[in-house]
Parts: C-alpha cells; sequence; structure tokens
C-alpha cells in the first residue's frame, strides 16, 4: 500500500520531523535525535492553531499513548491534505474491491 512521506523543519526549533501516511487511516511521526516514533490514527489527531504555529495533538485515554507536535501553519496545511488524500485513495481502493 502506498504511504505519503514528507520532512519538515520544526518552527522555533532545530530538529526535523518525518511524517507517514498511510491509507488505512495511520500517521507514524519520527523526530530527528529521538529514538521514539510517535504513532496514531486519523480519528483521534486534531489540528489547534498557537502563537507558535499549529499544534498537531494525538490524543487517547492513555496520556502515556498520547502526544503533540508543533508544526508551522503551511506543514500543518500539508499534513492535512496528505491526510484527505490517503482518505480518498482508500475509499477507491474499497470501490475497486
Amino acid at each position: 500500500m502506498y504511504i505519503e512521506h514528507k520532512h519538515f523543519k520544526l518552527p522555533n526549533n532545530t530538529s526535523e520531523v518525518d511524517v507517514f501516511i498511510s491509507p488505512t487511516g495511520d500517521i507514524e511521526v519520527m523526530i530527528e535525535g529521538h529514538q521514539q516514533v510517535l504513532k496514531g490514527d486519523f480519528h483521534h489527531l486534531a489540528f489547534k492553531k498557537i502563537n507558535t504555529g499549529v499544534d498537531l495533538i494525538y490524543k487517547t485515554r492513555s496520556k502515556k499513548s498520547s502526544w503533540d507536535i508543533i508544526l508551522s501553519p503551511q506543514d500543518a496545511e500539508i499534513v492535512s491534505k496528505m491526510m484527505n488524500e490517503a482518505d480518498e485513495y482508500y475509499e477507491i481502493i474499497m470501490r475497486d474491491l
């Protein structure tokens, strides 16, 4: 299955981040220099505008699996488009089956 990938520089930080979006509704975020991969699904994601950019929030009942990352407004828009395209791609796959 096709997985979309984008590389971003985090605002107000020297770190960079790789975002992977799957048509199955999954997202993975890998921050440069960190061992941990942030994982989630689209249903628990939210975008919140803040002064320093846009906070991409993944919230679940478990605090251990919840996370957030601040993106620039342009990068957050790209991630949102990637998610919409993944949803459309998944619908096309399901129709073709």
